[in-house]
């Protein structure tokens, strides 16, 4: 659980310096193009969860990071996890603090990486999606011996 809590910690600070270094460098709606038209820095405040669903509404998104977090804790707690589901849910934990901070600090969510072809979204958010991932690659594929 420890190296879990670590991680998750980690996540979280880098999430919001990054959001800091965001909101004192940019103005909102700013985009600065890195890869051409492919991929910027673009400063937007979403209220919604990801890809905007359920915009302003705060209190179901605080219930859900709510609900993400115990269900997370629990398969910490619940026997000895995998590495990899330690790994995701360490990542789950990190980013799902870093947005829920945001949510409860200002009501809104700082986003900022946009590639051309998908949803402006933050290293919180790619936290969260890539542990997702994980924990769903350590349930198709447990380890024989955890041990």
């Amino acid at each position: 659980m420890l190296p879990a809590l670590a991680l998750a910690v980690l996540v979280y600070v880098v999430d919001q310096i990054i959001k800091i270094l965001i909101e004192n460098t940019m103005s909102v709606g700013e985009s600065i193009p890195l890869v051409g038209d492919f991929f910027s820095l673009t400063y937007i405040l979403n209220d919604g969860g990801a890809f905007g669903i359920f915009g302003g509404s705060q209190i179901i998104l605080m219930a859900g990071s709510a609900v993400a977090v115990v269900v997370v804790l629990w398969m910490l707690l619940a026997g000895p996890p995998s590495k990899l589901t330690t790994v995701g849910c360490g990542l789950i934990l990190g980013g799902a603090a870093g947005n829920l901070h945001d949510r409860i600090t200002s009501g809104e969510v700082t986003d900022y990486v946009h590639f051309s072809f998908w949803y402006i979204f933050n290293a919180a958010d790619a936290a969260i999606v890539v542990g997702v991932g994980m924990l769903l690659i350590s349930s198709l594929f447990p380890e024989k011996d955890r041990s």
